[in-house]
């Protein structure tokens, strides 16, 4: 199995539908492509306090849907770290 880890740029909620169903359907790609993925919530005021550097580790970037995020300029900086290292991105 190879493996992979996603950042998930965006403000989790449990009540906004599409933040459930965004980690539901990575775990179901993950399944079905019988691949390793591990992901993870960046928060836009985590990354606005402690920058870019936290985005480092991860191999591929997930914008969620749910603006405002906390931080725009946060979301928009995590945005353009994952352009400028080309690593793969979406946004939703």
């Amino acid at each position: 199995m190879t493996g992979a880890r996603v950042g998930i740029i965006g403000d989790f909620s449990p009540g906004y539908m599409s933040h459930r169903e965004t980690n539901q359907a990575l775990e179901a790609t993950a399944t079905r492509l019988g691949v390793e993925l591990a992901f993870s919530w960046l928060g836009t005021d985590e990354i606005a306090a402690q920058g870019t550097g936290i985005l480092t580790p991860f191999d591929g970037f997930w914008a969620a849907p749910g603006s405002p995020y906390r931080s725009l300029d946060a979301a928009l900086a995590g945005i353009r770290f994952a352009r400028e290292s080309g690593k793969p991105f979406v946004g939703t």
